[in-house]
């Protein structure tokens, strides 16, 4: 046995600066639902092709970009990362969400719209 005494270490002080944000505790619901209806909204318009035919206007491309921009919006609206607000594997499963969404809506707006 040692004859010191156990250090507890100080956490040291927050520096000066904006109190922590508070996040909505529906955040993920929010996440998860705006990337299943975008990829689901995006699909059903993704045959017609309203973006031009280059791959920049593909319509999943699009989607995409949109989520970032929203993700960006996210960032600055609250002042910190977005790996801070949801964790990285979160956001991947709800791009994964969002793009299975997009094809189901494809297969929706290819086969169900146009029927006669």
């Amino acid at each position: 046995m040692s004859d010191h005494p156990r250090i507890h270490p100080v956490k040291p002080e927050r520096p000066d600066g904006a109190p922590p944000v508070p996040v909505s505790p529906h955040l993920l619901t929010w996440w998860f639902g705006l990337m299943a209806a975008g990829g689901l909204g995006f699909g059903l318009y993704a045959d017609e092709r309203p973006f031009g035919n280059g791959v920049l206007a593909h319509p999943l491309v699009a989607f995409l970009a949109c989520a970032v921009v929203g993700l960006l919006t996210r960032r600055f609206l609250h002042a910190r990362p977005v790996l801070q607000l949801i964790s990285a594997r979160r956001l991947a499963a709800g791009a994964i969400i969002g793009i299975a969404c997009f094809f189901i809506g494809t297969w929706f707006g290819a086969n169900l719209i146009h029927m006669p």
